[in-house]
């Protein structure tokens, strides 16, 4: 327990380090000498203890303070990606379960298409769904849900369901050929030689089995969704969180480094929680499991 919490710390700290290195990178560009970048990286540990003392100007002349000026914009996108990213999982999860179902004529059918969707520009998928949502709405005469934020109105449904698509497709792929991979072995065999039904075997067995390398793999579609998010903000014209970094944080390294560390501190979080969460349902260290996944690699 105590090697495994100071092994956390370790990893946290160096963290914090690199995304410091990453803020002031751009001093060493700009200015092509070491000094800057050095003072910089002192400055940025000095903000990262004192927060409150980074102030944002407003265009009215008065100042707010860092977390003031960011505070609304962090829930809004918090919301999206955190929403996004279960309803991506369910989704996947589902169509996986339905592809297991299914005639394998149908299942090549499936994966082709899925094929063709992934081979799509992530912004022509969004753009997609974007118009395809608008169009349902158009022939159902539905307007109960904003497309865009005007004048200060929030909406999460559309980002919502456009930031998910490519991750449930990426997860579906895992999914299925996860599941696929566990069918070909000795107990899938054994447990439905009982009579056990395929919705039991799926949910109990298969996807407890699956889910042991998850974490390892959701960290690949966490950082997706966070890069994919500017995008999605900038096509709804949303006022979250990665159009806060375009208008600030470009110019001013202590705002890109106290951003970053306030996206990768819950994504860490929710990562070790999960890891702690399935290592408890299926009995597997899910962070050995990552490891010799990573080496496998």
């Amino acid at each position: 327990m105590m090697r495994t919490c100071l092994k956390m710390i370790i990893e946290f700290v160096l963290i914090l380090c690199v995304i410091v290195l990453i803020g002031c990178f751009p001093l060493l560009l700009q200015t092509g000498s070491m000094v800057p970048f050095l003072e910089g990286i002192s400055s940025g540990f000095y903000y990262l203890v004192h927060p409150q003392e980074v102030t944002i100007p407003l265009s009215n002349g008065s100042n707010l303070t860092f977390f003031e000026a960011v505070k609304e914009k962090y829930i809004n996108s918090a919301v999206i990606l955190l929403c996004s990213f279960i309803i991506a999982v369910v989704f996947a999860v589902l169509f996986t379960y339905i592809a297991s179902l299914i005639s394998n004529k149908s299942k090549r059918m499936l994966d082709f298409s899925f094929f063709i969707i992934q081979s799509m520009p992530d912004v022509l998928i969004i753009l997609l769904a974007q118009q395809f949502i608008i169009w349902i709405f158009k022939i159902t005469e539905f307007s109960a849900i904003s497309i865009y934020e005007l004048g200060g109105e929030k909406i999460y449904f559309l980002p919502i369901i456009c930031l998910s698509i490519i991750p449930a497709l990426h997860l579906f792929k895992y999914f299925h050929t996860s599941i696929s991979e566990e069918k070909s072995k000795d107990y899938y065999l054994f447990l439905k030689s009982k009579g056990l039904s395929e919705g039991y075997v799926f949910f109990i067995h298969l996807l407890r089995n699956t889910v042991v390398t998850l974490v390892s793999y959701s960290k690949n579609i966490i950082l997706f969704m966070i890069s994919s998010l500017l995008i999605l903000e900038i096509l709804f014209n949303m006022d979250g969180i990665m159009k806060f970094v375009k208008v600030y944080g470009i110019g001013d390294y202590r705002i890109l480094i106290l951003v970053l560390v306030m996206i990768y501190i819950p994504s860490y979080i929710l990562i070790k929680l999960g890891e702690y969460i399935i290592s408890k349902w299926t009995g597997y260290d899910a962070t050995m499991q990552e490891t010799k996944d990573e080496e496998t690699y």
